[in-house]
């Protein structure tokens, strides 16, 4: 125990820039965005003690762990900015991408489902208004998604600048 506590009070800066460098290199290999921060608070505490050599171990760890926390708030800061300016949303969810577009009713409805291709696959829809019965061949747009199944609105009239609405507001 004795020889921790004599190696402690020889830390020196290339101690918490080596630990810094050593922090990001793991940053490099595991996954997540924690260990960046700790090393950039490893680093930031090391250009403390240069500044000020004559601190104690136990006061640069308390720097350490401050320079760590502020440096892990500004991260989720930084990373949370970059998520808002997202250009494709909806990359990864390609089943919203049809919410606003057209289709063509593949057969009849019956209970108030009915398919749709698109592209080269038949997709399950659900008319919001199940009462009504929609025949093969009527244009549906769609209004929402609920897992793989596609809520539309039936009886769709293309407005002249081609965009869609339903009977009702024609």
């Amino acid at each position: 125990m004795d020889s921790i506590l004599q190696w402690l009070d020889t830390l020196t800066f290339w101690h918490w820039m080596v630990l810094g460098a050593v922090l990001i290199v793991i940053e490099l290999l595991a996954p997540g965005i924690w260990f960046l921060w700790l090393g950039i608070g490893a680093m930031a505490t090391g250009l403390v003690v240069l500044a000020l050599s004559e601190l104690s171990w136990q006061l640069q760890s308390v720097i350490f762990s401050g320079f760590s926390v502020i440096s892990v708030i500004a991260g989720r800061m930084i990373m949370r900015q970059g998520k808002q300016s997202e250009d494709h949303p909806t990359l990864n969810r390609r089943v919203e991408q049809y919410v606003g577009k057209v289709f063509v009713l593949e057969n009849d409805s019956n209970r108030g489902y009915g398919e749709v291709r698109i592209g080269d696959s038949v997709w399950r829809v659900q008319l919001n208004d199940p009462v009504i019965h929609l025949a093969a061949g009527t244009k549906v747009i769609v209004t929402g998604v609920d897992g793989a199944t596609l809520n539309v609105n039936g009886g769709v009239k293309l407005d002249h600048l081609g965009g869609a609405k339903p009977d009702h507001l024609v």
